[in-house]
């Protein structure tokens, strides 16, 4: 019987093709998956806003959130509300103190933010979610607060609805 010899074995080459498909497919997958909105907002529970026919999709900014409870600058607690009023302790006139100083704090990030990108603008932008049963007089303390924290473009987040 003639012996057999086992051959050295051959150097093992790695086969890119199966995983460059694979990759190639990783890759049209997220494309296909990327949002090109800048954002997606998503009202808290106790938050009804009012419903519009506005076409715009939101943009980012600064997030102010006025409630029957409480005003909030991006998901932190700033101030109480109480039946559609701020407590006189927090006001300056019209000014609601609490809420400016968080707000020129952000515009002071954005600023510098701005100034060390020269692709990044600092726009003033703040986008409002407020509850369609808060009065207005409320509404317009929280937006001349914002103007005096240098935030002068205003979004109003609302519900699609009606044509």
């Amino acid at each position: 019987m003639p012996v057999k010899t086992r051959r050295a074995p051959a150097e093992a080459k790695l086969n890119i093709t199966s995983l460059m498909d694979i990759m190639t497919i990783i890759l049209v997958f997220l494309l296909k998956s990327y949002s090109t909105e800048d954002i997606q907002i998503a009202p808290s529970d106790d938050l009804r806003l009012p419903v519009s026919s506005a076409q715009k999709p939101p943009e980012l900014a600064v997030n102010a959130v006025v409630s029957q409870a409480a005003i909030t600058v991006d998901g932190v607690k700033v101030v109480d509300v109480a039946g559609g009023v701020v407590g006189e302790e927090y006001k300056r006139g019209t000014l609601i103190s609490p809420l400016f100083d968080i707000l020129k704090e952000k515009a002071d990030e954005a600023k510098a933010i701005a100034e060390a990108r020269a692709s990044v603008d600092f726009t003033g932008r703040l986008l409002l979610q407020c509850d369609r049963d808060i009065p207005f007089s409320l509404v317009r303390e929280v937006m001349y607060t914002a103007g005096q924290a240098q935030f002068a473009e205003f979004k109003f987040v609302v519900y699609k609805g009606g044509e």
